[in-house]
C-alpha cells in the first residue's frame, strides 16, 4: 500500500478529499494539454519535413542559377552585385504561445528588392536572377529554422508534461488514494470499537441495576 504518513483522523481526511481532487483536476488538464501539444507538434513536423524539401530545392536552384551567371556573365559582375546588395534586409522575430510554450514566428524584413538588386553600372541580368534566388533560399532557411525551433520547444515541453501526467498516474493519485482509504478504515474500526465499548458499557449497567433489583 502506498500512502503517505499522515495522522487518521476525521480532519485529515477532509483536507486529503480535498486534495485529492484537486489532484485529480490537475491531471485532467495536463493530459488535455498532452493532447494539444502533441497534435501541434504532429502538425509543424509535417511543415518541417515539407520546409526540408522546399530548402533543398530553393538550394540547388540558387546553385545552379549561380553556376550559369558566372557562365554567361563572368565573376566580376556577381562580384560587384554582391558588394553592393542592401543590408537594410532583416529578420524579424517574433512569438506565439501553444499551451504557454513560445515558439518563434520568423520574417523577413525590408526593401522587398534588397537581396535582387543589380550593382550600378553592371546590368548583370545573371547576378539579378542569382540575387532574386538568393532571396528565396534564405526565405527558405528562415522558415526552416522557425519550424525546427518550433519542434524542439513542443517536443521538450511534451516530455516535461507527459513525465508529470506519469508522476500523477503512478505515484501521487495512488498514494492518495490508498491514503484515503486507509484513513476510510482506521475511522471505521474506530468506530466500530467504540460502539462495541459502548455495548459493554450498556451490558454492565444493564447487569448491576439488575444485581440491585434482587437484593
Amino acid at each position: 500500500m502506498r500512502r503517505t504518513d499522515v495522522p487518521a483522523t476525521k480532519s485529515t481526511l477532509l483536507r486529503m478529499r480535498e486534495q485529492f481532487v484537486f489532484v485529480q483536476e490537475g491531471h485532467k488538464l495536463l493530459e488535455q494539454k498532452r493532447e494539444v501539444l502533441l497534435e501541434e507538434l504532429i502538425q509543424i513536423a509535417r511543415e518541417a519535413k515539407q520546409s526540408r524539401r522546399q530548402l533543398a530545392e530553393a538550394l540547388a536552384t540558387a546553385y545552379a542559377t549561380l553556376g550559369a551567371a558566372l557562365v554567361t556573365d563572368g565573376r566580376p559582375p556577381l562580384e560587384a552585385e554582391a558588394l553592393a546588395a542592401s543590408p537594410d534586409t532583416t529578420v524579424r522575430v517574433r512569438e506565439r504561445s501553444v499551451m504557454g510554450v513560445a515558439v518563434p514566428i520568423l520574417s523577413f524584413e525590408g526593401p522587398p528588392a534588397a537581396l535582387a538588386t543589380v550593382a550600378p553600372g553592371t546590368a548583370s541580368p545573371g547576378a539579378a536572377r542569382t540575387g532574386h534566388r538568393i532571396r528565396a533560399l534564405l526565405t527558405a532557411i528562415v522558415r526552416q529554422a522557425e519550424v525546427e525551433v518550433s519542434c524542439r520547444r513542443l517536443a521538450a515541453e511534451l516530455q516535461k508534461t507527459q513525465r508529470r501526467v506519469n508522476a500523477l498516474e503512478n505515484i501521487f493519485i495512488p498514494e492518495y488514494r490508498d491514503t484515503i482509504r486507509f484513513i476510510e478504515g482506521s475511522l471505521e474500526e474506530k468506530e466500530r470499537e467504540g460502539l462495541f465499548q459502548m455495548k459493554r458499557l450498556k451490558g454492565r449497567h444493564a447487569a448491576g441495576d439488575g444485581g440491585s433489583d434482587d437484593d
